[in-house]
């Protein structure tokens, strides 16, 4: 593969949590020490804090931006667009450990993996991606 393949946006949207929950897995699976597991793979609440963990280092960065007062550095609306994916971001994990605790503790079934492995991923999963496309962008 080419470099610039690398550095299409879209590309390391899905990527990055598709590497993560991976990675995930595989640790959670390592530190039991088992087989594999569905609950491997449940990765809401790590993929959303992760998220917001994000977030929370690009304030750093325009805040550092701001107080070199780089030259045309206007980074008002990307404080205010970072402001609201956070207080976003926060709500949805609340949402995804109310989904975990609703279902951790349920018998493994369909709806739990439906729940679990799809909704609190894609939650977590889709944070991590608006984060890449909408928040940082390709600057």
């Amino acid at each position: 593969m080419e470099y610039a393949t690398f550095s299409n946006p879209k590309l390391v949207a899905i990527l990055v949590p598709a590497i993560l929950l991976l990675a995930g897995a595989l640790a959670k699976k390592l530190v039991r020490a088992s087989g594999w597991m569905w609950q491997d793979f449940y990765l809401g609440i790590e993929f959303t804090l992760a998220a917001l963990s994000s977030g929370l280092v690009y304030i750093f960065d325009l805040v550092k931006v701001i107080a070199t007062k780089a030259p045309g550095a206007d980074v008002r609306d990307k404080l205010s667009y970072t402001a609201l994916f956070l207080c976003v971001t926060f709500f949805l994990f609340l949402y995804v450990l109310g989904v975990h605790q609703d279902w951790e503790k349920a018998p493994d079934a369909t709806p739990k993996r439906i729940r679990l492995g799809f909704v609190a991923n894609f939650v977590g999963g889709g944070l991590l991606a608006a984060f890449i496309l909408l928040i940082k962008g390709t600057a």
